[in-house]
């Protein structure tokens, strides 16, 4: 983005000047908010302009209220029109408009407000809610986006998405609001005395009340909304055309049909608003902590960042992000990370680094989280200073991507909305056929207005958005009864469209609990023979110490809790844990220790070891680590656990084996998940400084002590939904942040790697002083040592696989950008993936064309699961809102379903659009031909047709269910490409021929009396015209329904669908009995002219078979058969494919990639040492032969 800009003009502050010769500065300046940020948007000023505002008043009036309608659709269409474009710092209204992808465009017109410390005795409206501002301080204290804070007497806001942005006159922007996130050092957390009463009272005006309000609209609003929508607007002229032709029973059915429709959607929209706002809304009460020793309860709406808050002992529901300043808190943290598993929270060091909310996350509360239980000395409060609320906090911004998702990126529905064009340009051209053609045979004007108008309403389906929702509708209906819940139905027919797959591993495509295998002793830089039974061992290595302590467990209610694996770790030693109160340890600054003790008979002689210092597991470090003290040893002892590679790397190289990264691929390549464990003596160190120890002065130099060795094993489940998926073409990738080699073995355990491809391993070489950065292939059979890597011969006919490391991704990322997609179209294994690389690779997927489904655990697969155009959690927690699909059955079966859903769901979409389409066009044919004598169909007769066929056809068309097997590639996205246009229009063409043979040939009878248009009487249309028409396009939408219901392979046959085979068999009886023998009543209801002889009645019945064979014949074998299969093909040009994976593995096959080849590229800093900026060289990627 920011590359992109730097093309264009020079970038100053979030203002990019554009070269477009002597215009004025508000013209030639383009603002931003959140400038080369993912939420990045575009800022206009505009101030009032009252001669445009009175001439849009005059136009109003003009067009008797619709052009005020249209800026109801189209609210910056009003902005242009009463205000004129201005400099930001003039600026009384503001136009947003949100670019998304560069695809899709949302327009935010917003209030420029001024809030202003210096009203005494003022009531400030923050929020709707009213705050007195009683104090005679003048200044509002402001902290924003870009790390600075401000004292202003008045600062000028906008309102956006929830969020503030407040006018920095300096560097002539809006800059985003934030907490205290940034710019604040650790050590001025530590001195912070928390607010006083008048500080609260401010930074209440400035950002407003503690709270997520989700906003709840009232009926009316939602009804008068609801009715302004364009369907409805259009519903309304219809009405209102239908009316002045006296359709009565028609206008009356489609008000009840109206009625019902906004009902449902009223009902069900505030439902969702309430239910969203149930979830979301909390209150408490906390107490504030005023000064040194001021303490007061107030209502958690009242809480501003800076606050000094009180986290009871028994705990609390967090209503604020918070940065814990002293004690331990057991938090669960299910909300954000979809894992119920207890973490401890531990004070935030006291040191000059800058905060970090997401690098201090073990110090931080988060807001939605709950606080199980604190520890602290005995008779101390734990104290936490408030950091961000409301909607800044991350249960906010998580409510936020909830109100606001992005917009869906499907080509399906882009398309039915191009066709509604089409529509519309048919109607037009109807209309216009119409007024020329009963004009110039001089019927009256405002008849031939109401006749074309009538064309119009026609032409353009009012029902067609209600009928689309209902195959999703069944869709939910079968996913829910296999457990498989959704919250966004737009989503349904996505997930038809996916051919790509990731899968987290732990958890997902693996059990969840570990076994523990046994412990790989490594004494004297020698690796000792593996030990199973622990139990009996612990004292006999350094490494089952290292079990013992280094670990997050926690006593909750007496029971162990935390994370599996360490409870499993820790339950093998046979050992027990205490976390025993101590009345004063406050001489030692230290909290109260967790001790481990010795099961024996004798508790006597029991060895007992306390912990006194945790660091707890980084995802960036890939490690965790504990200080810990046996009862009588004079000196400490640290212990390190984590990836093997970083314990390793970690470790002083004389106590690692040589050969130990062999014996780790060993064990790897079984399907072991391994832990490395290394230990370091402390000396010297008096026992209160410990607590104060930094985490690199600890993880540093380490004695190498051996591996943990666990088995994880697959669900039974996950092999056979692997196989089934890759046989319906799918791609699979496997993300996680395991090791390489167990991830390559469970991969080809479950079947992600195919059975006789090579595994090529793409490893970086950072660029150093004297060499550039290298990216090397490398087959996993080779063996690894610390100095060589062998490279491996490719050949053009090698079928192989790439597989690589979170660190390769960002190296490649940064020196081989262009690689990129060919990694990623060949890639299969991605491993120690942190959450934010998963989510950077579902969306490279998306950028080579995948249609991408990810399904996970919700741990660290948040931001994948929003990335991806499916998300689907297996987590029941609260975490689950960051996917549309949520699996109560914890296995990968349940993509399967979601898959054949989706494709049920999209093909019936596909059909159910089609029949309306074609039920439009062929209702407008009939009018079109009987207007040839100015005639028409009559209120009943469109009633019968609407109602009775094409509303029931519509009702069930979407109950045929998903078919059991998945058939290999999904089905058709686009409405507009070959195979359904030629459908559309050969089904159309046989339909206006059979009706124009209709006409035509009721004529040649003997008994036959051609129609006299009587201008008295305007609305009788009975005639043997009509009848032949009327009755032939009875059957033909009664075959539409058939020929657009399709079956294998996508859904099951129409006869299995046993509501929808009834009302076909139904309809056929019902319409066959109308044309033959009627009873008098229908005949007068329906102002039928029958033929008075039984062989113009057959002979609608012997037109109707005929065209429902040759409509079957085209639908069968001319679209399905030949041109599928032989037409098609043809004119396939994969290089303008949306699906750009398929030239980039056309370019591998071609170039033989990977081969010897260079790269020159611009890039940051590529040699360490380097002070230049940039740095432009020669990058070489290389394989030998």
């Amino acid at each position: 983005m920011v590359k992109k800009f730097h093309e264009t003009g020079d970038s100053v502050n979030g203002i990019v000047t554009r070269n477009n010769g002597p215009t004025s500065n508000n013209k030639i300046k383009t603002h931003y908010l959140n400038f080369g940020e993912e939420d990045q948007m575009e800022i206009c000023g505009y101030t009032a302009n009252n001669l445009r505002k009175y001439m849009t008043w005059a136009a109003y009036v003009a067009t008797f209220g619709i052009l005020r309608l249209i800026f109801h659709w189209f609210p910056q269409w009003k902005l242009y029109g009463s205000h004129s474009k201005c400099p930001l710092d003039q600026a009384e209204k503001v136009l947003i408009v949100d670019k998304y992808k560069e695809k899709f465009e949302t327009c935010f017109v917003e209030d420029v407000k001024i809030l202003t410390a210096n009203q005494p005795e003022a009531v400030i409206s923050i929020n709707n809610t009213n705050f007195k501002n009683e104090t005679n301080k003048k200044l509002l204290t402001v902290y924003l986006n870009d790390g600075t804070k401000k004292d202003v007497k008045e600062m000028r806001i906008i309102h956006c998405k929830k969020l503030t942005y407040v006018w920095d006159e300096d560097k002539y922007k809006f800059i985003k609001l934030i907490g205290l996130e940034k710019g604040i050092t650790n050590s001025e957390f530590h001195t912070q005395k928390g607010n006083n009463k008048d500080e609260q009272r401010l930074r209440r005006i400035t950002y407003g009340i503690n709270e997520i309000n989700v906003p709840v609209q009232s009926i009316l609003t939602l009804l008068i909304l609801e009715a302004l929508t364009p369907f409805y607007i259009f519903q309304l002229f219809s009405l209102i055309v239908w009316f002045a032709e006296s359709y009565y029973y028609y206008t009356i059915a489609i008000v009840i049909m109206s009625v019902f429709g906004i009902s449902t959607s009223i009902i069900q929209t505030r439902k969702n608003q309430k239910n969203l706002k149930g979830t979301v809304l909390s209150a408490d009460k906390v107490l504030v902590k005023y000064g040194d020793d001021t303490f007061e309860e107030i209502p958690t709406t009242k809480l501003v960042p800076g606050d000094m808050i009180v986290i009871p002992s028994h705990g609390c529901d967090m209503q604020c992000d918070a940065v814990l300043l002293n004690g331990n808190c057991i938090v669960n943290e299910s909300m954000l990370t979809g894992e119920s598993v207890p973490v401890t929270k531990t004070a935030l060091p006291n040191n000059d680094k800058f905060y970090d909310f997401k690098e201090h996350s073990n110090h931080t509360l988060f807001c939605g989280t709950k606080v199980i239980q604190t520890r602290y000395y005995s008779n101390e409060v734990v104290l936490a200073v408030v950091t961000r609320t409301g909607y800044l906090t991350t249960k906010g911004q998580l409510v936020r991507s909830i109100i606001y998702p992005p917009p869906a990126d499907f080509k399906f529905d882009q398309d039915s909305y191009k066709f509604i064009m089409i529509l519309s340009v048919i109607a037009l051209g109807g209309f216009i056929y119409t007024i020329f053609s009963k004009y110039s045979r001089h019927i009256a004007a405002l008849d031939v207005l109401i006749k074309a108008l009538d064309l119009v309403t026609i032409a353009i389906p009012p029902a067609l958005p209600a009928a689309m929702t209902v195959g999703k509708l069944y869709a939910l209906n079968r996913l829910k009864k296999k457990k498989i819940c959704c919250i966004n139905s737009r989503v349904i027919n996505v997930s038809g469209s996916v051919d790509c797959v990731c899968f987290d591993k732990t958890g997902t495509l693996t059990e969840d609990g570990l076994d523990m295998w046994g412990v790989v002793p490594v004494v004297n830089k020698q690796i000792e023979k593996p030990i199973k039974d622990i139990h009996n061992r612990t004292k006999d290595f350094l490494i089952c110490r290292g079990m013992l302590t280094c670990h997050s467990l926690t006593l909750i209610d007496s029971k162990l809790s935390g994370d599996p694996l360490d409870i499993k770790m820790f339950e093998s030693t046979g050992w027990t844990m205490e976390e025993p109160m101590i009345s004063d340890t406050s001489k030692y600054d230290l909290l109260v220790p967790t001790i481990i003790r010795e099961t024996k008979l004798d508790q006597t002689n029991a060895e007992e070891i306390g912990v006194i210092q945790q660091y707890h597991f980084s995802s960036t470090l890939q490690c965790m680590s504990v200080i810990c003290r046996r009862l009588g040893c004079e000196y400490f002892e640290a212990f390190t656990k984590g990836a093997p590679e970083k314990i390793i790397s970690l470790s002083n190289p004389e106590t690692v084996p040589t050969d130990i990264l062999n014996v780790l691929k060993e064990y790897t390549e079984k399907g072991y998940r391994v832990i490395g464990v290394a230990t370091k003596t402390i000396t010297g160190v008096p026992f209160h400084r410990i607590p104060k120890l930094q985490r690199e002065e600890i993880e540093c130099d380490l004695e190498f002590l051996g591996f943990i060795v666990l088995e994880n094993r697959l669900k039974p489940q996950t092999s056979s939904a692997i196989t089934t998926l890759k046989n319906a073409g799918m791609k699979i990738v496997m993300l996680t942040g395991d090791n390489i080699q167990t991830a390559v073995s469970v991969a080809r355990e479950c079947g992600i790697i195919y059975p006789g491809h090579s595994v090529i391993d793409v490893i970086t070489i950072k660029p150093t002083k004297t060499d550039v950065a290298k990216v090397r292939y490398q087959d996993l059979g080779a063996v690894l040592s610390y100095s060589n890597l062998t490279d491996v011969e490719k050949f053009p006919e090698r079928k192989y696989q790439l597989i690589l490391s979170g660190t390769a991704w960002s190296d490649i990322n940064r020196y081989f950008p262009q690689l990129i997609p060919k990694i990623v179209a060949k890639g299969v294994v991605f491993a120690r993936m942190s959450g934010l690389q998963k989510q950077q690779l579902v969306e490279e997927l998306q950028n080579l064309g995948y249609y991408v489904a990810m399904c996970g655990d919700g741990a660290n697969d948040c931001g994948a699961l929003k990335a991806a155009n499916v998300g689907i959690s297996l987590s029941e927690a609260e975490s689950s809102v960051a996917s549309p699909f949520t699996s109560q059955e914890s296995n990968i079966s349940c993509t399967i379903d979601v898959i054949k859903e989706g494709r049920a769901a999209l093909v019936t979409s596909f059909g159910v659009f089609k029949l309306m389409l074609c039920y439009s066009l062929t209702e407008f044919a009939s009018v079109i031909i009987l207007y040839a004598i100015d005639t028409n169909l009559t209120s009943l007769q469109f009633l019968f047709i609407d109602i009775c066929l094409i509303l029931n056809f519509a009702s069930f068309f979407g109950k045929t269910e998903a078919y059991n097997k998945l058939e290999k590639g999904p089905p058709m996205t686009s409405l507009l490409s070959f195979l359904p246009l030629a459908s559309i229009i050969l089904f159309m063409l046989v339909v206006v021929v059979v009706q124009i043979f209709a006409y035509y040939f009721i004529q040649t009878y003997d008994w036959f009396v051609p129609f006299v248009f009587n201008p008295d009487n305007t609305i009788y249309y009975s005639c043997y015209e009509n009848y032949a028409v009327y009755c032939v396009s009875m059957f033909q939408y009664i075959i539409m329904a058939v020929i657009f219901s399709k079956g294998k392979p996508y859904r099951k046959a129409i006869y299995t669908n046993y509501i929808f085979l009834f009302t076909i068999m139904l309809m056929i009886a019902v319409c066959s009995y109308i044309t033959l023998e009627p009873a008098h009543w229908i005949v007068e209801a329906l102002e039928l002219k029958m033929p008075p002889l039984y062989d113009g009645r057959i002979f609608v019945l012997i037109i109707a078979l005929v065209n429902f064979v040759i409509c079957m014949f085209m639908e069968e074998i001319v679209v399905d058969y030949f041109l599928r299969k032989f037409v098609r093909p043809r004119f396939q040009n994969i290089d303008k494919s949306r699906k750009k994976y398929l030239t980039v593995e056309k370019e591998i096959t071609e170039q033989a990639w990977p081969n010897t080849r260079s790269h020159s590229g611009t890039f940051e800093i590529i040699k360490e040492g380097c002070e230049n900026n940039t740095t432009t060289s020669n990058v070489v990627e290389i394989t030998k032969f």
